[in-house]
C-alpha cells in the first residue's frame, strides 16, 4: 500500500474469499497512521441485474457497512456496484437478441454482465490515475484451471501480475496461496471491522 501511489480496486463478491481480502485490506489501513493514509481505495462489486435478491441485499447491505465504517474511520474506501450497460442487460440479450440460454461452453452473459462493466471501473481508473491495482481475492487451491491462470500472469520477481487484457492495470492476489480452511478459520474468529 505504501510503496507506490496507484490506487486499489478490489473486487468484492461477498463470497469467503473477496471477503477476507477487502476485511484483510480493512485491517491492514487501520493499522497505519492517518497520514499515511493516502492512497485511494474502490471495493467493487457486480450486479448482473439477474442475481438472486437476497444475494443483492446482502451485497447492498455490506457495502453499505463497509463505506460508513470507513467514512467513521477515516479511511480512504469507497464502495461501488457495477453494472451492465442497458444495451447489454441479460434480458436483452436473451430475448431481443435472440441469445441461447448460457450454458458451460457459450457463458456469453459473464463476459457482458459482469466482466466488462467491472473493466470499464477500472479503465476510468487508469484513465483518471495513469495506472491502477487491482486486488483480488483468487486462490490457487480452488482448482487447478485458478492456479495455471494465476502463474500465467505473474510478472518474474515481482508480487503484481498483469492484467489479462487491461494496460496499465495490475493484478495483486495476495491470499492466492491459502488453503481454504484458514479461510474459514480467519473469517469465523475475527470479526469483520464493519
Amino acid at each position: 500500500y505504501l510503496s507506490d501511489s496507484r490506487p486499489w480496486v478490489i473486487g468484492y463478491s461477498g463470497g469467503k474469499d473477496s471477503t477476507l481480502v477487502v476485511q484483510l485490506v480493512f485491517e491492514a489501513i487501520l493499522e497505519l497512521n492517518p497520514n499515511q493514509r493516502s492512497k485511494q481505495i474502490y471495493i467493487i462489486s457486480s450486479d448482473t441485474l439477474v442475481e438472486n435478491p437476497l444475494i443483492i441485499s446482502y451485497i447492498d447491505n455490506s457495502l453499505s457497512l463497509i463505506e460508513k465504517s470507513a467514512r467513521k474511520q477515516n479511511l480512504p474506501i469507497t464502495t461501488h456496484k457495477v453494472m451492465p450497460g442497458l444495451n447489454n442487460t441479460f434480458w436483452l440479450n436473451l430475448i431481443g437478441r435472440g441469445y441461447p440460454s448460457p450454458r458451460q461452453h457459450f457463458r456469453w452473459c459473464t463476459d457482458r454482465l459482469k466482466i466488462e462493466p467491472t473493466n470499464n471501473f477500472i479503465k476510468e481508473k487508469v484513465n483518471e490515475f495513469g495506472e491502477v491495482i487491482v486486488v483480488l481475492g483468487v486462490r490457487k487451491a480452488e482448482s487447478s484451471s485458478r492456479a495455471r491462470v494465476i502463474e500465467s500472469h505473474r510478472i518474474e520477481n515481482r508480487i503484481l501480475k498483469h492484467h489479462s487484457s487491461l494496460t496499465n492495470a495490475y493484478v495483486y492476489t495476495p491470499i492466492e496461496d491459502l488453503p481454504t480452511q484458514f479461510v474459514w478459520e480467519y473469517l469465523l474468529n475475527n470479526p469483520s471491522p464493519w
